[in-house]
């Protein structure tokens, strides 16, 4: 049996209830990281759909690209989770900076002065 049966095999064999509450635990981890004092219920919420969005997009296109590179998928995993978790980063940083500018606040400097 090749590897790609065997992973094939194992999804089938999880059950459905498993893999929503996966999903679902990802999301509530980006909904506390989207967590921000003072932000009202619909900004909240376009905090967490991109996060939780970019996180999986990046993630998935990860996990696909190394698979099919390699055709490992502990490694594709493994890259998978941490490329999802610097999307997820990355994006809330972005939106963040955009709201800011929109808002008019000026952007906080980093440590090297640069802003």
């Amino acid at each position: 049996m090749s590897t790609e049966q065997q992973v094939q095999q194992s999804l089938g064999d999880l059950p459905l209830w498993l893999l929503l509450l996966i999903g679902l635990a990802g999301l509530v981890g980006e909904m506390r990281q989207a967590d921000k004092a003072g932000l009202v219920a619909g900004e909240l919420v376009k905090r967490v759909v991109v996060r939780f969005g970019s996180s999986a997009l990046f993630g998935m296109a990860t996990l696909m690209f190394v698979y099919w590179l390699k055709h490992d998928y502990m490694l594709a995993g493994a890259l998978g989770i941490g490329v999802g978790l610097i999307g997820a980063d990355i994006a809330g940083a972005l939106y963040s900076r955009y709201l800011g500018k929109r808002a008019g606040v000026e952007p906080i400097p980093t440590l090297d002065g640069e802003s």
